[in-house]
């Protein structure tokens, strides 16, 4: 199991590299003051609800190497990895 101050540098480095920015400013403001008032170390609870989060970030809007090491902590949590599911979408739209 990966350390929750790992989770949560993740959702940080996310948020910074604008992978949520397709998301309403309130949204994305409350994705932020979510990362302010988290305390470490997380409950398994938090530690959730962020890789939850991490699905309504926008694939191609992250940096190749922080996809791979959200998707390394996804499936260490047996989830589906963000590209995945951005692959799923896209065919779904071609159907």
């Amino acid at each position: 199991m990966y350390p929750s101050k790992t989770i949560l540098s993740l959702t940080a480095d996310l948020l910074a590299n604008g992978a949520f920015s397709h998301l309403p400013d309130d949204e994305i403001t409350g994705i932020h003051q979510l990362i302010i008032k988290l305390q470490e170390p997380l409950t398994r609870i938090q530690q959730n609800l962020l890789l939850s989060i991490w699905y309504r970030a926008d694939a191609g809007n992250i940096p190749t190497s922080l996809l791979y090491r959200c998707n390394t902590v996804l499936q260490q949590f047996g989830r589906n990895p963000i590209e995945a599911l951005l692959f799923e979408y896209e065919m779904e739209l071609l159907d």
